[in-house]
């Protein structure tokens, strides 16, 4: 019996490299992650990559490219954000904040979450022919806040959820809808002393 299905969409997310804050590029190191992921997709022949628009992103999905001969294209809504999500961690976030911050903090986080969801629905389309696999090189809480949405578990779980630097999120799409995670934050593909998660 033939388990593996005809038609699926797979999607591979990746956390961009460790880069610095001031002015925000990839370090060393990060670049050596970025390459090394490159290489463990490389595996899995994506047709596409996309990415946030922040640089610690367009840089990862650059050197990706490079190594997969594929252009990445720069989306706003797969950029990192707090995302809202219980009342009690919307409390956590906001916590000896003055009142005029705290609804500026939270109406950031409005907006996060707005684009966390779009994108979600434009990245989990059900589909209807063939095979895909596509590279989405993001931030570590999009990342948390998509698999929550793809088991249909509670967002107050993605706290509990660790992303160390250019590890793999790997989502199955079926054409009947199932969200399948195959791996999550996979960082087998790094030595021990290259793995970073700040």
């Amino acid at each position: 019996m033939d388990f593996e299905p005809k038609v699926f969409r797979t999607i591979i997310f990746v956390r961009h490299g460790q880069y610095t804050s001031d002015p925000e590029k990839l370090t060393s190191l990060g670049r050596k992650q970025a390459k090394i992921a490159a290489k463990a997709i490389a595996l899995l022949k994506p047709s596409k990559i996309y990415c946030s628009t922040m640089p610690r992103a367009k840089e990862t999905a650059n050197v990706i490219g490079q190594h997969l001969g594929l252009k990445f294209t720069a989306k706003d809504i797969f950029r990192e954000g707090l995302l809202p999500g219980t009342i009690g961690f919307n409390q956590l976030i906001t916590k000896g904040i003055p009142p005029d911050k705290k609804k500026e903090i939270l109406a950031k986080m409005r907006v996060a979450r707005k684009n966390a969801d779009l994108a979600f629905k434009r990245l989990f389309k059900i589909p209807q022919r063939g095979q895909s696999t596509e590279v989405v090189v993001a931030h570590g809480n999009v990342i948390r806040h998509w698999v929550c949405k793809a088991l249909d578990i509670s967002e107050k779980n993605w706290l509990k959820m660790d992303v160390s630097h250019t590890s793999l999120t790997t989502i199955r799409i079926s054409k009947a809808g199932q969200f399948v995670l195959l791996g999550f934050a996979d960082k087998g593909h790094l030595p021990l002393k290259m793995r970073t998660y700040v």
